[in-house]
C-alpha cells in the first residue's frame, strides 16, 4: 500500500482488502463525518453492498473534514462535487454551511438513497443531489471543488481528467496523494480512537503554460521605443522553468510561480545597458496571459501593462 508523504503506511486495510486487482472501475466511498450519523440509516445490508463492489464505506472523522474545508474555503459560488460520496454528509455539509451547490455520486446505490433523504430532510435538495455514477464516465466539468477519498490506483487513473479541469480548481483528498503531481498543501490530522493520524492533501489545478510566447512592451517614458520578448516555458504540473530572449543576454526566470491560473516569474536582463529586475504577474486565459510587469533595480520602480500571447509553436 502507498505510503504518505508523513512516512506511514496507510492504516486503512480494509481498503487495501477491496482493491482486488482492480477489478471494477469504480471508487472508494466514505467521504467524510460532518453530520451526526443515525445508526438507522446505514444498515449493515447497505455496507455489504460497498464491500461486495469492492468500494468500502469507511466514515473518517469531523475533523478531517473540517481540515478539507480549511483547505478548500468553499462559498456560495462554489460548486462542489464528491466522488464516492457514501451518505452525502460532505455536500450537504458544503451546502448547509457555506452556501455552496453540489453533487456526489457513489456506485451503492442504498448509500445514495440515504444521501438524498438526509438532503430532503435539511431542506438542501434543490442545491445537493446524490447519483450512482462511475467516476471515470463522470462529467467533472461542472465542478470548482473536488472531494474524494479514493485508493491510490483509482486516484493515479482519475489524474489525467483531473488535470484537464479548469484552471483553479481545489481538489482534497482524504489520505491519499497523487504521485508525483507535487501537492500545494498537506496537513496531518489526529482524533482517531488508534492514535493514528489521517492526512488531507490539497491541489490546485494548474493552467497549461509550457510553450513559447512573445509579447511586446512600451517602456516610454522610462525608457524610449517599445522590447519584444520571446519566452520558452516548460512545466511540471504546477512547477514551471522558462527563459526569456530580448535580442540581448538571455534572462532565466527565477521566483517562478504558478497558482491555478495565476502565473508569476522574475528575470534580471539588461535595459538600455543597465541590469534591470523585471517581476512579470498575470492570469492565464488559454494561449494569453494579462496582466503587469515591474521593473526594478538601478531605475525608478514602475509598473507596466503585460500580454503575452502563445505562438502556434507553443501549442
Amino acid at each position: 500500500m502507498q505510503s504518505s508523504c508523513f512516512g506511514r503506511v496507510s492504516r486503512r486495510s480494509t481498503l487495501a482488502r477491496g482493491l482486488r486487482a482492480a477489478t471494477v472501475a469504480a471508487f472508494a466511498v466514505a467521504a467524510v463525518a460532518a453530520l451526526p450519523v443515525n445508526a438507522a440509516d446505514v444498515t449493515p445490508e447497505i455496507e455489504n453492498r460497498s464491500d461486495q463492489l469492492d468500494v468500502p464505506f469507511v466514515p473518517s472523522t469531523n475533523a478531517v473534514l473540517n481540515t478539507m474545508f480549511e483547505f478548500a474555503k468553499p462559498t456560495k459560488d462554489d460548486y462542489v462535487m464528491d466522488l464516492g460520496s457514501g451518505d452525502g454528509r460532505i455536500v450537504n455539509y458544503a451546502v448547509s454551511h457555506f452556501g455552496a451547490r453540489g453533487h456526489g455520486i457513489d456506485l451503492n446505490e442504498g448509500l445514495v438513497k440515504v444521501a438524498n433523504a438526509r438532503a430532503k430532510s435539511a431542506g438542501i435538495a434543490d442545491r445537493a443531489q446524490f447519483y450512482v455514477r462511475d467516476l471515470f464516465k463522470e462529467d467533472l466539468s461542472k465542478a470548482t471543488v473536488i472531494t474524494m477519498y479514493l485508493l491510490p490506483e483509482l486516484m493515479m487513473q482519475l489524474r489525467p481528467k483531473l488535470l484537464a479541469l479548469k484552471p483553479g480548481t481545489r481538489i482534497v483528498s482524504h489520505d491519499y496523494h497523487m504521485g508525483n503531481w507535487r501537492f500545494d498543501g498537506a496537513k496531518p490530522v489526529s482524533g482517531r480512537a488508534s492514535g493514528e493520524d489521517d492526512v488531507v492533501y490539497y491541489w490546485k489545478v494548474p493552467a497549461k503554460v509550457a510553450g513559447n510566447w512573445d509579447w511586446q512592451i512600451d517602456y516610454s517614458p522610462l525608457f524610449p521605443g517599445a522590447r519584444e520578448y520571446k519566452a520558452q516555458i516548460s512545466q511540471r504540473f504546477q512547477d514551471v522553468e522558462g527563459k526569456l530572449d530580448t535580442g540581448a543576454l538571455p534572462m532565466r526566470f527565477f521566483n517562478a510561480r504558478l497558482d491555478g491560473e495565476k502565473i508569476s516569474f522574475s528575470a534580471s536582463g539588461e535595459v538600455e545597458d543597465r541590469v534591470v529586475q523585471h517581476d512579470f504577474e498575470g492570469v492565464v486565459d488559454g494561449d494569453t496571459i494579462r496582466g503587469t510587469v515591474t521593473l526594478r533595480g538601478p531605475i525608478e520602480s514602475r509598473t507596466f501593462p503585460w500580454t503575452a500571447r502563445r505562438n502556434k509553436a507553443g501549442k
